[in-house]
This record gives C-alpha cells, sequence and structure tokens, in this order.
C-alpha cells in the first residue's frame, strides 16, 4: 500500500511541475522584454 501511495504522489508531483514548466515557458515568451511579474508564496505553520 505505500508503494501505491509513493507512486500517486510521485506522478502528481511531475505532473504538477510539468504543467507549471509549461504554463512558465508561455507566459516568459508572451512577455519578452519586460519584468516577470514576482509572486510570493506565504507559509504558515498551524498553531499546537
Amino acid at each position: 500500500m505505500f508503494e501505491k501511495l509513493f507512486l500517486a504522489v510521485t506522478i502528481t508531483f511531475s505532473l504538477n511541475f510539468l504543467f507549471q514548466v509549461r504554463v512558465l515557458e508561455q507566459h516568459n515568451g508572451a512577455t519578452y522584454g519586460s519584468q516577470p511579474e514576482q509572486s510570493t508564496i506565504l507559509v504558515t505553520k498551524p498553531k499546537k
């Protein structure tokens, strides 16, 4: 069962990564010569 879970997580991560790379390539091609937008990711830890 652990192998199936690990495989599912790996496939999901890989697909998300490939999809994100494709979107970034398309975005960078459309905005050639301009400053790219910066994104901020905010991560919070749950209170115990």
